[in-house]
Order: C-alpha cells, then structure tokens, then sequence
C-alpha cells in the first residue's frame, strides 16, 4: 500500500505539506493539483485545516509513531450524527441510498452543514432523486453568502428565540441616552407639584416672584460662586484651602490673608529681581548692622564714592568684613553690583520669613523657597475670588426680598444655596417645570414612528405626561430589557433575510426548526467532487463531508479532510474496495469507524458498529420516502 503517513515530526508545517504532497500524488494539473496548492497556501498562512490535521494524526498514531489511538466505544451508535460527534473520520459500509437519506437528514436535524460529493455526478442525482421534502428545504447548490460568523450568530439567535422575543420583530426602541434621567424627570415632577419644602421651597417661591433682571444678577453670583469653589479642588476635610476660605466667610483672619497676599505678591517681585544677578550665598549671619553697612556703601558708591586701597573711607571699611562673608558667582563681592545682588538676596529672604509668620498666624503652609511662591500666589487668588463670590450671593440673598427668608451663614449653606438657584435657573418654577415635562413627553414620543412604537415606549411618554416619576423608572427599566430582546430579533430577521436572497428554502427550514424548538439548522450542499477539490471553501465553513462512492476513489480524495474536520465515506451495498492505494484503504489504518448499512463486516483495524434497531426503523421509513424521525 501507498505509504501516505507523516513522518515522526508531522506537526511542523513543512512534514504536513509533505503529507499533502503524497496525497495528492504526481497530479501536475487539476483538481488534486489545485487542492494541494490550496491546501499549501494555508499552512503557509498558519491555519492548517483541522480534518486534515486530525487524519495525519490518526495515521502517525496506527503507526506507533506517536500516542496510542483512543479506543471507539462498543455499544450501538443511534444515528450517523452520534458517531460523528465523536469520530473525525466514519466508513458507512453497506448503505443504500434510503440509509444515505436517512444518514443525511440525522445530520441536517443535528444542525450540520454536510457538503454532499461524489465523483460521479450520477451518484448525487440518484441521492438527490431519493430525499424527502424536509430534506430538500436544506439542499442548496452554493454555500450561503453569509460569513460563518454570521452563521453562527444566526443559528444562535434561532435557537434562543421565543415568542416574546418574535412579537418585538420590526419594533424600535432608541437607545437610553435619549430618555431623560431618571433624577431630572424626579425634581420636574417634585417642582411640578410644588413638593418641595423648607428652605429650598422658600427660595424657589422667592425667585419665582422676582424681577427677570434681579433673578439674573443673583444668578451669575451663584455661577461665580459654583466656578470658584470648583476652582479649588475637590472639598477635602482639613484641606487648608477650604479651611482658610470658611474662616474668610465668617470674617476671620480677613487682615492677617490680606497682608498674606500683599506679603507674597512683594516677595515675587523681589524674586523676579533677584533672578536678574548671579547667584549669592551668604556664610554666616551679617546681622542688621551688617545690612545697613551694605546699605550704606552701595550709597556711597552711587554718590560718586570709589574703592580705594588707601586712605579708605569710614563706608569703605564698615563693610570690609560684610563683603568677606558674601560670595556672588563664585566670587567675593567687591563691585557695586555685586552688592546689589546681595542685597536683592537679603530682600528675598527677609521677605521669606516675614510670609513664613504670617502663614503660621492664617494656618497656610509656608512656602519652602522661592520657587513654591507662585503655587501659593495661585492658590491665594483662587480663595480671595471664592471669596468675594460668597460674599456677594451672601449680600444679595439678604437683599433679594424686604423680608427674605434665606440666609447665607456659612460656606455649606452658601454652595447649597448656589446650587439651588443654578437648579431654579437650569429647571423653573412650578409651571415651567410642569411645561417641561410636557415638552419631553412629546418629544420622547417622536423618537420612533407611532406604528413602530414598543409598549414600554408607550408607558414611559404617559408617565411622562402623568408627571409620574416611579411609572417613569419602571417603564425605562421595561425599556431596557426590551431593547435586548428587540435588538436580537430584529438582528435575527436581518440575518434571515440575507440567507433569503440566495437560498430562500433553507431560510425557510430554518425558521421552522427555530418555531418547532428543533436543531435542525443543518444544510446539504450538493457538490461534484472535482469542483470541490478544485475551489475548497473556506475556513469554518462546512462540518462534514459526505463521501459517496468511496469504494472506487484514490488517496488523493482524502484531500477533502481538509474541506471539514469530519469525513463520512459511503460504500453501497454489495461494492468492493478496489485494488491498489484507495481512499478506504487509508481511513481503515486511521482506525476509521465503520457502520455497518446491512451485512455485518469486520476488519482487523477498523471497529464495525451497527446501527440501533430504532434507526433500521427510521432507515425503513426513510425508504418509503418519509421524512426521516
């Protein structure tokens, strides 16, 4: 016999290309020639078809060259569907066309995709001849112009369906942004019905009364109030921000924050420059005195004084012993800018400390240096602007009314009270808010057409229009649950309908399985042998082969494992294998298992099973043309 098995190493690519060659054989041109080279390209690619795969390693392993071959399971198989979910590789031995029949329509009622070949063209004719109508509803001539993805996401989708899901088809429900919160809808409905109570009541009746202009002006301070705050940060317990601007609102430590800010401001200056001399460091302390030795001498050189190594004046020898402990860009001090840029330095530093009390008295961190100057100057404005915001929605919700009932003490009351307004402003008063409501309904209601509309859609406008905010959150609840299922069978009925364009019955077949809770999304694809071997279909696209006329076929029809991960070879009854390297011969040493149709036969490396007696019953009705139990 042809020694097609892989070698030792079958698992790299280039043995399996060489496994392939050999079955295929000296073929230059044709179908085998064009399979191999097809076969090739996806190994290549990395994507090694799995049914050829799985019968070279059914090959290395009846070689010994590799783990042992799990034994087959001796008890009955049912139908040719069982013996396929568990074996890649299956001889129908003895079978006639009504058991083809019966064999195939197990497997469209196991939701196979079976690719149905032979080489001669007259063998399909005769099957096809002989298939019952439910059968034929699943034949088709090409494959579907759906990927397999699709295919799957379908069948999925029909299998899952129920009645609840099948009367949303062809309804529309939009997507949740579109609704109005939950929230908003509650405060419309609360203003609506003039619920709400105590202080924010009060305000909101106060600000329904007043003039359109005076509302506006108290509204921008609580805009201004909101964006200060929010200019601080998040609201932290113990934050020294927070805590200094609650301390300004109560007019606490107001003096010693604005002598902050001028002292910072003035020490930036003196930073801003000192930055414009070399650098200076000062060994030891000079003292006060030492200080105004500097002072002096710089007035004396600005005065028309000079440095003189003799005879030196009474300002000339007070700071020699300065300028001995003053180094400016690495060198002692000895001109007058040099002196400038000491006494710049000196500025900075005594500005430092003066900020570092003062810090110390408002309960704000000292800056450590000069650099972190422009962080605190930032951080003062933004307090002193909060600030003033506070105060000024404080002033005018005094005064917003003769005898106002709102009042501002503190910060919480005040960001409470600008909150309220910017709501009142951003929602209205009782009417307004009624009119709202009104206005959402409506447009709630023209998100789809009224003949296309669900019934929670429905429920949710009249909730709406109710002002019922509780019905309003059961029918967004109702919704969402909905949409999942409109989405699905609307999905669903376009899936169906592009199986529809070019293979309408088995569309057809397969909603009537999804109806009758079946697994029948099976299809049989009729196809010649040499035209399937010529142009091999895609990955994941077929399930199983089936093989008719196995008897007579060479080894390079095995070429079509690699259509499907499982092969079903069919000999009638009566045929013989013939001579020489066949097909039959090379699944027999892959330990295929074989069905026995008819005649009980064994083989020394195949295992024979025969088919349960509830199947013979089902082969005999098959056989008066019945579609198959």
């Amino acid at each position: 016999m042809l020694d097609v098995g892989p070698s030792s190493s079958f698992e790299v690519d280039a043995h399996l290309a060489t496994f392939v060659d050999r079955l295929a054989g000296d073929a230059a041109a044709g179908p085998a020639d064009a399979a191999r080279r097809r076969i090739h390209t996806s190994i290549t690619a990395g994507t090694v078809p799995p049914g050829l795969r799985r019968l070279a390693e059914a090959l290395a392993s009846a070689a010994g060259d590799g783990p042992p071959r799990p034994r087959h399971p001796a008890e009955d198989v049912d139908t040719v569907a069982d013996a396929l979910r568990g074996n890649t590789l299956v001889v129908l031995d003895e079978f006639d066309v009504d058991a083809v029949v019966t064999a195939l329509g197990a497997l469209v009622r196991d939701g196979r995709r079976v690719a149905v070949t032979a080489a001669d063209r007259a063998e399909l004719t005769r099957l096809r001849d002989a298939l019952t109508p439910a059968i034929v509803r699943s034949c088709v001539d090409a494959l579907p112009a759906m990927s397999p993805a699709e295919q799957r996401e379908l069948r999925r989708l029909l299998a899952t369906a129920t009645p609840e899901r099948r009367a949303r088809r062809g309804t529309q429900l939009p997507p949740a942004g579109s609704f109005p919160t939950v929230a908003e809808v509650a405060d419309l409905c609360a203003r609506a019905a003039g619920t709400i109570g105590g202080a924010d009541g009060l305000l909101a009746d106060v600000l329904s009364g007043m003039d359109p202009d005076r509302r506006a002006a108290v509204t921008d301070d609580a805009r201004r109030v909101e964006a200060g705050l929010a200019a601080l940060g998040p609201r932290v317990p113990g934050l020294w921000t927070w805590t200094l601007l609650s301390n300004l609102v109560h007019n606490t430590h107001a003096g010693v924050f604005d002598h902050l800010v001028d002292q910072v401001g003035q020490a930036l200056a003196a930073d801003e420059r000192s930055r414009a001399f070399p650098p200076v460091t000062v060994q030891g302390s000079l003292g006060s005195a030492g200080v105004d030795a500097l002072r002096r001498y710089v007035e004396f050189l600005g005065s028309g004084g000079r440095n003189r190594a003799y005879f030196r004046s009474q300002a000339q020898r007070d700071v020699q012993q300065v300028l001995r402990q003053i180094v400016v860009g690495g060198h002692p001090a000895e001109s007058a800018d040099d002196i400038h840029a000491a006494l710049a330095h000196i500025e900075l530093a005594e500005r430092l400390l003066a900020i570092d009390a003062s810090c110390r008295q408002a309960g704000v961190p000292a800056p450590r240096s000069a650099a972190d100057l422009t962080e605190l100057a930032a951080a003062l404005s933004g307090i002193a602007d909060a600030a003033r915001a506070v105060g000024a929605l404080r002033h005018d919700v005094l005064f917003i009314h003769h005898n106002s009932p709102v009042a501002v003490p503190d910060l919480d009351s005040a960001q409470h009270v600008a909150a309220m307004i910017l709501e009142y402003d951003a929602h209205g008063s009782a009417d307004e808010a009624a009119h709202r409501l009104d206005a959402a309904a409506h447009q709630v209601g023209l998100l789809t057409p009224a003949t296309r509309t669900a019934p929670e859609h429905t429920r949710a406008v009249e909730a709406l229009r109710a002002h019922d905010p509780d019905a309003y959150a059961a029918a967004l609840d109702e919704i969402a649950a909905a949409r999942c299922l409109s989405d699905q069978e609307n999905r669903c009925a376009e899936l169906l309908d592009r199986l529809r364009r070019n293979t309408p019955r088995v569309a057809e077949a397969w909603e009537a399985a999804s109806a009758e809770h079946s697994s029948a999304y099976g299809l049989a694809w009729f196809v010649e042998a040499d035209r399937l071997m010529s142009s091999l279909p895609g990955e994941d696209t077929v399930d199983v082969v089936l093989l008719l006329g196995a008897a007579d076929l060479g080894v390079d029809r095995l070429l079509l494992t690699a259509v499907a991960p499982r092969l079903a070879a069919v000999v009638g009854p009566g045929v013989r294998q013939a001579d020489g390297p066949t097909l039959l011969g090379v699944m027999q040493r892959a330990s295929a298992l074989v069905i026995a149709g008819r005649v009980e036969q064994s083989g020394p490396s195949a295992q024979v099973v025969h088919l349960s007696a509830a199947t013979r019953a089902r082969q005999s009705a098959g056989s008066a043309r019945q579609d198959p139990a």
